[in-house]
């Protein structure tokens, strides 16, 4: 998918300039056209780079900046900052404030998308570095609580099964063994999805038919979508590219995202899957519920391992599909709304195109 970047400035004509410049060179843009509307789309949309003018209404690009450097979720998202004013102590602010860069007006246009470029390249790489050093303490940690956790639990599930046996019906403590034997079993499931995370294969990846992968995988979730009354509706793109990608973990990833809006029908729904080419270089696959959607503040938080909104389970089933896709070289986002339901969106590599 293509980079995301927020154009800032109160001057229509230089928004609508260098959003024609951008998308000329392969970037995707959103616009405000004050200070405030800047803080709402960054902390709405989480674009990949702000460009922002420094003298606008309501907010100044110094406040603008300043706000949304303090705040946890787009203190990451690299700033730009678009002046005319040209002195020393200007600039100073803007970097005490936390801009990533500078660039005063008039600007070439070649030497500014040369700071683009730059501050998203290094924006990925710190990325990268992070979720690499965050897969690498996930994997110990998932490591040890399969190990210790495991037995253990195995171990009370089996002497509470053994009471249950040997006690009559009438024995209130037997009603007590069945409950810890219930809840046994619900912990064994928590460390085998947590196991599941830690384990799942790279795998050899190779040219697939999307199309007949999600109709794969919507056989081994239909008897979830029959119980929960949910309609099905697939709008597949004919001649789709192959995608390159290893299908038994792009089953188990597609299986997570459909039970997880299975899940969120309960008293029924309608679940729309639809497949689209995207500049020859993807397939995009859209996961579409009429659930009852994720709260905003918690839509940061679904890919973290052992966030849940749910009354049970470990929290571990986004985090799989994250890395199964990360694993895949492929890109997943999620937008929602409460009551109104959430879409899934994946883009897949196609085969030969880079990946």
């Amino acid at each position: 998918m293509k980079e995301i970047i927020l154009i800032v400035d109160d001057n229509m004509d230089n928004v609508e300039l260098l959003r024609k410049r951008m998308r000329a060179v392969g970037y995707e843009t959103i616009e405000g056209y004050d200070g405030e509307q800047a803080v709402t789309m960054a902390r709405e949309q989480h674009p990949d780079l702000i460009l922002l003018d420094v003298m606008m209404p309501k907010l100044n690009g110094f406040e603008v900046c300043e706000i949304l450097k303090k705040d946890e979720t787009t203190r990451h998202i690299p700033v730009l900052m678009l002046t005319a004013k040209r002195e020393i102590p200007d600039k100073v602010k803007g970097f005490d404030l936390g801009a990533d860069d500078y660039v005063t007006k008039p600007f070439n246009f070649q030497e500014l998308l040369a700071r683009v470029r730059s501050l998203l390249k290094t924006r990925s790489s710190y990325r990268k570095q992070v979720e690499e050093e965050r897969q690498r303490a996930l994997d110990q940690m998932a490591e040890g609580v399969a190990h210790e956790v495991r037995n253990p639990v195995v171990s009370i599930g089996g002497f509470a099964r053994r009471i249950i046996d040997e006690l009559p019906d009438s024995d209130q403590k037997k009603k007590y063994a069945q409950v810890i034997v219930k809840e046994t079993e619900r912990l064994e499931r928590m460390v085998k999805d947590i196991a599941d995370f830690r384990l799942v294969p790279d795998g050899v990846r190779q040219g697939e038919d999307i199309n007949v992968i999600i109709n794969d995988t919507l056989l081994q979730v239909s008897q979830l979508l029959e119980k929960n009354r949910i309609e099905v509706k697939k709008e597949f793109a004919a001649d789709l590219p192959p995608v390159f990608v290893n299908r038994k973990n792009i089953i188990i990833a597609l299986m997570q995202v459909m039970t997880n809006a299975a899940e969120a029908m309960e008293e029924g729904g309608r679940l729309t899957i639809i497949t689209t080419a995207v500049d020859n270089f993807w397939v995009l696959v859209e996961i579409i519920d009429s659930g009852r959607g994720i709260a905003a503040e918690d839509l940061e938080s679904i890919f973290d391992p052992f966030f849940t909104t749910k009354m049970s389970g470990a929290g571990m089933g986004l985090p799989l599909v994250r890395k199964i896709i990360d694993d895949n070289h492929a890109m997943i986002k999620v937008e929602s709304k409460v009551g109104k339901g959430t879409r899934v969106a994946i883009s897949l590599p196609v085969e030969g195109a880079g990946s």
